[in-house]
């Protein structure tokens, strides 16, 4: 299978697939280096690269430019990159977004000390994908990240900025996802495209490195598990002491790092979801409104309809009654398309 891209030094193919016009191939590191890298690419000029791999001994990898403007996720692992035959290089850490310009014909050079545990997402996209397919202008602004590569002739350039919330989330999903799911080209294109776009939307309204700039990596992963942990146990009775001591942190400063992330403090944030999944839970399930109020953790049904009522302007009982009345005349409405 031919590649419109370079593959890093020391790997080995060990397998090829494709879903649809979706394309993938995997490697697996040479020497002391265990773990695989997979590649995906959906369209000219647009491909991803995802890394598993746990370096036993010191390494270094080259990979040729390919001209690409590259993202590249880091989510653990620590490294230093640089363009090869040169004296200078850059740390490259856990929960961190890289944004690499890399001059045509020349080498970007990563190494690895022994004992690192690498896991991490690239994004790849030409000149062309970006201007025709996304319609990027010539120059975004004078000091973005990828304008250097749009305007050509720039030289070897590494930005780092601290990884946002939604894009752990993302990336996670991305690198946990099953490699057998027979639908697999589209979830990774779909998560792929959302992490760009997260990221032009960053440097359209505001400079990523603002983002959660003074916060340390380590407490913005903490307030993700966080939220992770939130979302799987809505029906139970949510304490934030507990919760703060679980993730090493006091109450107090726990609470603040959370709003700080989310825009939300923690009972808000609880509110918003449980009212959510109420009103999803109403609408495809037979579950009676007090069974919904228990497990989106309400201990009194009548605590549950004042909220619901405050929050969506009707009771949960007139809630049903309408996505009831609306069933019939949406399926007539979807049965009329087809003909």
């Amino acid at each position: 299978m031919s590649v419109p891209f370079c593959v890093p030094s020391d790997h080995r193919v060990v397998a090829t697939r494709q879903w649809g016009r979706v394309r993938g191939l995997t490697l697996a590191p040479e020497g002391l280096a265990q773990g695989r890298r997979e590649f995906l690419w959906f369209q000219p000029g647009f491909y991803v690269a995802m890394g598993h791999v746990e370096h036993r001994a010191d390494c270094t990898n080259l990979y040729p430019s390919g001209d690409f403007f590259k993202l590249h996720f880091r989510m653990s692992g620590h490294s230093r990159v640089g363009q090869a035959a040169t004296p200078h290089s850059q740390d490259v850490m856990p929960l961190t977004l890289s944004t690499l310009v890399q001059p045509r014909d020349s080498y970007k050079e990563e190494h690895f000390s022994a004992g690192e545990r690498e896991r991490s997402l690239t994004i790849c996209c030409s000149r062309d994908f970006l201007r025709e397919e996304l319609g990027l202008a010539e120059v975004l602004d004078a000091d973005d990240p990828i304008s250097p590569y749009l305007c050509r002739g720039r030289p070897f350039e590494l930005r780092q900025f601290p990884l946002r919330p939604e894009q752990i989330e993302l990336v996670d999903a991305l690198l946990d996802a099953p490699a057998s799911d027979p639908y697999r080209g589209l979830f990774v294109e779909s998560r792929a495209s959302a992490l760009l776009h997260s990221f032009l939307s960053c440097i359209a309204q505001e400079e990523p490195e603002q983002a959660h700039a003074d916060m340390p990596g380590a407490e913005l992963a903490r307030m993700v598990e966080l939220k992770r942990h939130l979302d799987a146990n809505l029906g139970e009775v949510i304490e934030l002491a507990p919760l703060a001591r679980e993730h090493g942190m006091t109450e107090r400063r726990l609470a603040r790092s959370f709003r700080k992330v989310y825009g939300k403090t923690v009972s808000e944030y609880l509110s918003d979801v449980r009212m959510k999944r109420a009103r999803l839970m109403l609408a495809l399930s037979q579950a009676s409104v007090t069974e919904v109020a228990f497990r989106v953790g309400y201990g009194h049904v009548a605590n549950f309809s004042t909220a619901f009522k405050r929050t969506f302007g009707v009771s949960p009982q007139t809630m049903r009654k309408d996505l009831l009345a609306d069933a019939p005349r949406h399926r007539a409405a979807q049965g009329g398309m087809g003909d």
